[in-house]
């Protein structure tokens, strides 16, 4: 029987790194519209624009590899009393 504290924890983890993530994400789009309220350029706006996007675009990928690595961590653990009757012995 798989210990039931280490998936609770390993959901704990999970949930907690996704709304960081929300968070943050909200907060890098707040500060970016806030930046946006004050361009008077089309430059400007491109600049600002193409720097949200890239750094957006990294961040995501970054917390998608995160949380995906702790979802993959969550499923060995959770299924690792069925898969190890199958195994040899």
């Amino acid at each position: 029987m798989t210990d039931l504290s280490s998936i609770q924890q390993h959901l704990t983890a999970i949930t907690t790194a996704q709304t960081d993530f929300a968070k943050s994400s909200f907060e890098a789009s707040k500060a970016y519209f806030e930046k946006l309220a004050t361009v008077k350029s089309s430059d400007k706006f491109t600049e600002l624009t193409t720097e949200f996007a890239k750094s957006s675009q990294e961040t995501f990928f970054a917390e998608a590899t995160k949380i995906g690595e702790l979802y993959r961590t969550f499923a060995q653990e959770a299924f690792k009393p069925i898969t190890s009757s199958f195994l040899p012995k």
